[in-house]
């Protein structure tokens, strides 16, 4: 009996009678209907069941079509498939060729990082043979005055400060007490280095130099004077950057 059952069970799990059972279910929907809720005794309902269907959407429709689509299910596979052939295709390419640019761009950069260390090398050759020369110089007065002025041409190129921030620098070392003010008033912002003012001219402006201000505190060259945050002046290292300017 269990052979039986599960013969069964698998014949009707095969896609030919599934199909075929779901056309049976769409056709005669009206008739399980008042077959299911129609009340009375089984034969009235049954004879409600038989006045909206026949042997044709019973049983000989279903057949039909089950058979149809089990055959050409394969086939709509395949036109779908065919369908998402392209788009896949596109897809595809189209990620070849993000990575196809990402490649060529880590490999362009890395190029520029080469091209970057030959040249720092190739400086620093150059200038141990400058200071060899610099070196074989008998006049000390001369020497030293050379020593200084190279000196303070290396400094200037190899720090590496926004020119608002060289600016505030510069402009700040002019006045002897070396001062930066930040100064809160209502209606009106500027900072004030030395004997000039800069970014009055709009809020942009002085976010600019705002920025520049705070590049100089957080590379040591100015510290804060007071609690408020609205005082600064020019450290050592400051001024000894002022001077390689």
């Amino acid at each position: 009996m269990n052979d039986v059952l599960d013969a069964i069970s698998t014949r009707l799990k095969s896609p030919y009678f599934g199909y075929a059972i779901l056309a049976f279910l769409a056709l005669n929907w009206r008739g399980i209907f008042l077959l299911t809720v129609s009340e009375g005794d089984p034969e009235s309902r049954l004879e409600a069941f038989d006045s909206v269907t026949s042997y044709w959407s019973t049983v000989v429709f279903p057949l039909i079509v089950g058979a149809v689509v089990a055959a050409s299910s394969h086939w709509l596979k395949y036109l779908f498939l065919l369908i998402a052939e392209k788009p896949l295709e596109l897809i595809e390419n189209s990620n070849l060729e993000a990575e196809h640019k990402k490649a060529i761009r880590q490999s362009e950069l890395e190029q520029v990082r080469v091209a970057l260390a030959a040249t720092r090398e190739t400086e620093l050759i150059e200038r141990a043979k400058r200071d060899e020369s610099i070196a074989q110089i008998s006049d000390e007065s001369k020497k030293k005055e050379l020593e200084e002025e190279i000196g303070k041409i290396r400094r200037e190129r190899d720090i590496k400060i926004s020119d608002g921030a060289k600016e505030l620098l510069k402009a700040a070392a002019s006045d002897k007490n070396g001062t930066i003010m930040k100064p809160r008033t209502i209606g009106e912002q500027s900072i004030q280095a030395g004997k000039l003012s800069f970014g009055r001219e709009s809020k942009r402006d002085y976010a600019a130099y705002d920025s520049a201000l705070s590049e100089l505190i957080a590379n040591g060259y100015v510290k804060s004077v007071g609690n408020k945050g609205e005082i600064f002046e020019l450290t050592h290292e400051g001024w000894k950057l002022a001077d390689a300017f």
